[in-house]
């Protein structure tokens, strides 16, 4: 493809993840060229979202891009001199970095994660400790847009039926064995079989054959075009993180009893309830860039950092200002307010880093007839429950199932959104023949917001006539009664700022409640194989629609982002998608 191509996709992956402030563009912008640059994202090198979000993965190596030659013998001193002043310049760089290393950083969690195999869980708590650990083949820069992690770089054939990857050479995992593409071969192969409808299912049903070419090449045969190559394999939860071959031949499907990756960090112990200790990883292999959003280089200044599971919010915050906890990765609107302004205590509101949802039983019991999942859309009250979760200024409460910082934001079903009627809610559950059976609701104290919303849930269902059993679990127990389809009727969730559609965890029939109609499996097949952005937002506008119809969940609304934080940690930057604390140090 031409060189003019790539420069749209370029652009159009800029626009793709752009915030608020820039909507106004990307509205006016993002249909008429996001078709042009995805042709340039699947015809030539990358990406990702399909259309809208394609990454040009190659990068020049020389950004200068041509050939100065000085004609002048002073011009060549003067060069000389700034070469000279370049170099002390980076070796004063290289001093103040050394003199920033060192320290521990403790990390509040919100509890225990239940693994720490990101292969195996979408918990965003795992994604919290573990990004520090695995590394994907793609992550994604400050714009959102899918740039190359541990891949040299990515090629797309004319047709879309190859993609070549090569990859980084002299990569080590923290066992000291150096990365190859057998385990890339191995770890994709595995992730795939493990996460199965989604992602793994996607990608593999799209693969006519995966190869290993050399130590340092894989070839992927496509059936047939695949616009979201890129997104399926970049960072997120539940990704596709690289481990070693020997790990993955010997565990199978099983938990990693001992994460091994590639990152700036390794493990070194958990130990329940207590602490979970990583280190720096000396033998660390960085990139060249500069460091860009998630990507580029990682520096790892500090020595260790100890993620400690903390359920009770009070003593997070007690924590955090008596200087035991540096980052609380948890806090609920009230105590947000305790801490702003206080004494070496950071405290920042941010755009909405997730979203929170109520989930349907669709496989047993009450909630498999869709008059009953009505009832329960028809009597919620977002503004109500959103007030409660999260506080009167620190919601958005918005239809969309995708996030308005991403060009796939969308209104459509919001006449069925934030409806507050329990008449008409009580008007389907008499359609429904509901004789008054105990609805089960699942929730968790160790998400402050997930808790109130229940609690305020279950006041709107017997306003509308239900009769609700609140149960009370940790997160990680909550998760393993999750997947007891006997067990429960409702269940509290949120969902992790995603970039593209196909990263809600909904997508996979295999996940939560069990959504597996016709309808839906067919859009997303669409929205997995589409190429062009137009095609792709057409067919995620109908599965929201269908959200809207089936009922498989319902969306209360957003949280803003609250970050509270030690003033003694430096250079805080990456939250959004999750926390990262490469690159970040401690002063004082």
């Amino acid at each position: 493809m031409t060189d003019r191509l790539t420069d749209l996709s370029r652009i159009a992956d800029s626009m793709q993840g752009a915030y608020l402030s820039r909507r106004q563009m990307l509205k006016s912008t993002a249909v008429l060229s996001m078709g042009a640059a995805l042709l340039a994202a699947c015809a030539e090198d990358d990406d990702d979202a399909g259309d809208d979000e394609d990454t040009g993965d190659e990068v020049s190596d020389d950004p200068a891009g041509g050939d100065a030659e000085e004609d002048d013998e002073d011009t060549d001193e003067a060069a000389e001199d700034e070469d000279e002043g370049d170099s002390e310049d980076t070796d004063a760089e290289e001093v103040s970095q050394e003199e920033r290393s060192g320290g521990e950083l403790q990390v509040a969690l919100i509890g225990e994660p239940p693994t720490l195999d990101i292969h195996n869980t979408s918990a965003t708590v795992t994604t919290h400790v573990t990004m520090h650990m695995y590394e994907n083949l793609f992550t994604w820069d400050e714009e959102f847009q899918a740039i190359p992690e541990l891949v040299d770089t990515h090629e797309v054939s004319d047709d879309g039926l190859l993609n070549t990857l090569t990859l980084r050479e002299g990569v080590m995992f923290h066992n000291g064995d150096e990365m190859t593409a057998e385990d890339v071969h191995a770890s994709i192969d595995r992730w795939a079989n493990v996460v199965g409808v989604g992602f793994g299912e996607e990608l593999m049903g799209a693969t006519e054959e995966m190869r290993v070419v050399d130590d340092y090449t894989l070839e992927f045969e496509m059936t047939e075009a695949f616009g979201t190559f890129v997104v399926v394999l970049a960072r997120q939860n539940n990704g596709c993180a690289i481990y070693p071959q020997s790990i993955v031949s010997e565990i199978g499907t099983e938990d990693v009893p001992q994460p091994v990756g590639t990152g700036p960090y390794q493990f070194v112990e958990w130990q329940a309830d207590q602490h979970i200790i990583v280190e720096r990883f000396e033998d660390y292999v960085y990139r060249d860039e500069e460091p860009n959003g998630y990507g580029g280089r990682k520096h790892a200044y500090l020595d260790a950092i100890r993620f400690i599971p903390v359920p009770d919010e009070a003593a997070r915050v007690s924590g955090l200002q008596a200087g035991d906890y540096h980052f609380l990765e948890e806090i609920s609107t009230d105590q947000f307010e305790t801490l702003e302004g206080g004494e070496n205590i950071v405290a920042e509101v941010g755009p909405p880093a997730g979203n929170d949802q109520i989930i349907m039983n669709m496989e047993q019991g009450l909630m498999t007839d869709v008059s009953m999942r009505r009832a329960v859309q028809a009597a919620i009250d977002a503004d109500e429950i959103l007030t409660a979760a999260w506080g009167e200024d620190y919601y958005r409460a918005d239809p969309g199932h995708m996030w308005e910082e991403t060009v796939w934001h969308t209104t459509v079903g919001e006449d069925l959104y934030n409806i507050g009627d329990p008449e008409l809610a009580a008007d389907y559950l008499e359609e429904a023949g509901y004789d008054g059976e105990p609805v089960r609701l699942i929730t968790t104290e160790e998400y402050a917001d997930m808790y109130s919303t229940a609690i305020v849930l279950e006041q709107q269902l017997e306003d509308a006539g239900m009769t609700v059993e609140v149960q009370v679990f940790d997160w990680a127990t909550l998760l393993e009664t999750r997947d007891d389809m006997a067990a429960w009727d409702l269940a509290i969730t949120g969902f992790s700022f995603r970039v593209d559609p196909t990263q809600l965890p909904f997508m996979r029939c295999e996940w939560g409640g069990r959504w597996c109609s016709d309808e839906k499996v067919e859009i997303v097949n669409r929205l997995f194989s589409e190429v062009e952005f137009e095609d792709r937002f057409a067919a995620w506008e109908e599965l929201q629609e269908l959200i809207y119809e089936q009922v498989p969940m319902v969306k209360t609304g957003e949280g803003l982002n609250l970050l509270t934080y030690s003033a003694s940690m430096q250079n805080v930057e990456l939250t959004l998608l999750a926390p990262a604390y490469w690159n970040v140090w401690l002063e004082g």
